[in-house]
């Protein structure tokens, strides 16, 4: 089977290239988004490197095919830190074994390179360690995506459709790279123009470059639109959950625990003469105390606890598989954290209290609208009784 290698390897390197510009111009328009720029210059490494490989390698200069082989490398650690970066999964042992498959792969190409190995060899261990990475980088994004069960719903709900088809690209990567290092040491590699495999590897990297680009694209886009399903449901000032996206949220999370048989326990927060604040110091900084007060609710919650802005001063927390006990020892935490931390709003100290309706159920007493209720009325008797309280609503029904 012949293939005209030095057509394919322009059209590869032009296409790298290309590539390389769209994923730069993407990076720009998405600035915002850590690791795309890494991304881009791993395509732009890569269409480099293609630049120097040669097209016949018995009279090419074995600089410029290690050269090559190194930029390409580089490409590839790029690209993986990229997609690793975008996710937030790139921690230190990602960032050790990817340098160390770097440096591993360097020494090895140049350690051929001085010695004059043979044109085989420098094959093995560049696919070698291309198949490395690649697999790596597929592993950093089934990790991002949750496992196989997060790939599955991802493209169930049409979520993560472009996440998974670039994990999916990385894997075929890896495959095609194994399966090079396993059959170019037949001797037959020195007949580029006549070697299948020359051609096959060829298409593979243009394969691998559009389905790179397009993927992040995609995977980008997604983010967005993901990104603006969260910002429709957080309160901007606070962060913390609106109303309407607190009311979906916990008949989801009620409805599971009546199946499960689990206690939930609701929490009303109202800070005490809060008006008098936002009239003796004015609205900012109102705005400023209401910031830090829920991000000092939002550090010390439960991952599954579901935190909301309920309406001006007043905060609801849901705290699934917590019992009365639990809920009042939540309260009374946050309560003694408020009122010994000085909220600062430039070199103002501010002192607030709050105050606190606790109330419990579980079965079929598991209703938004009975629960809310019962909160704000315990809510209400704390502040009766002189403000900075916690009140439980069982005591309200057994008095």
């Amino acid at each position: 089977m012949d293939f005209d290698i030095p057509s394919l390897m322009m059209v590869t390197t032009l296409l790298l290239g290309t590539c390389a510009v769209i994923l730069t111009a993407h990076w720009i328009a998405n600035i915002s988004f850590i690791g795309l720029g890494r991304i881009a210059a791993g395509a732009s490494m890569g269409a480099v490197g293609m630049m120097l490989q040669p097209v016949d390698v018995r009279t090419a200069s074995a600089l410029f095919a290690f050269s090559g082989d190194v930029l390409l490398l580089f490409g590839q650690l790029f690209i993986w830190f990229g997609v690793a970066d975008f996710w937030g999964v790139r921690g230190r042992n990602i960032s050790f074994l990817a340098y160390g498959l770097l440096l591993m792969g360097i020494a090895s190409l140049g350690y051929n390179h001085l010695e004059g190995g043979s044109i085989e060899a420098r094959a093995l261990t560049y696919s070698l360690f291309v198949a490395g990475m690649a697999l790596g980088a597929t592993l950093s994004m089934v990790q991002a995506l949750g496992g196989r069960v997060g790939l599955y719903k991802g493209v169930i709900k049409r979520k993560t459709i472009g996440a998974t088809l670039l994990t999916a690209t990385f894997l075929v990567h890896a495959i095609f790279y194994l399966y090079r290092s396993m059959t170019c040491q037949d001797g037959n590699i020195l007949d580029a123009g006549k070697l299948p495999l020359a051609g096959f590897t060829e298409m593979e990297g243009i394969i691998f470059a559009i389905g790179l680009t397009v993927t992040t694209i995609v995977m980008t886009a997604e983010r967005v639109q993901a990104d603006l399903r969260i910002q429709a449901m957080m309160d901007p000032l606070t962060q913390a959950l609106n109303r309407r996206a607190f009311m979906t949220v916990v008949r989801t999370v009620l409805a599971r625990s009546r199946r499960s048989s689990e206690p939930v326990s609701m929490i009303m927060l109202d800070i005490d003469k809060f008006k008098r604040i936002n009239l003796r110091h004015g609205h900012m900084v109102g705005d400023m105390i209401l910031t830090q007060f829920a991000e000092g609710v939002m550090e010390g919650r439960r991952a599954q606890d579901v935190f909301c802005r309920f309406g001006g001063e007043e905060f609801l927390l849901l705290l699934p598989g917590t019992d009365e006990e639990g809920a009042a020892l939540v309260a009374n935490r946050v309560r003694d954290a408020v009122t010994g931390y000085p909220f600062k709003v430039g070199k103002k100290d501010i002192s607030l209290t709050v105050s606190f309706g606790v109330m419990t159920a579980r079965g079929d007493d598991l209703t938004p609208d009975s629960m809310m209720d019962a909160a704000y009325k315990a809510l209400r008797a704390a502040q009766q009784e002189g403000k900075n309280r916690i009140e439980l609503a069982s005591n309200l029904t057994a008095g």
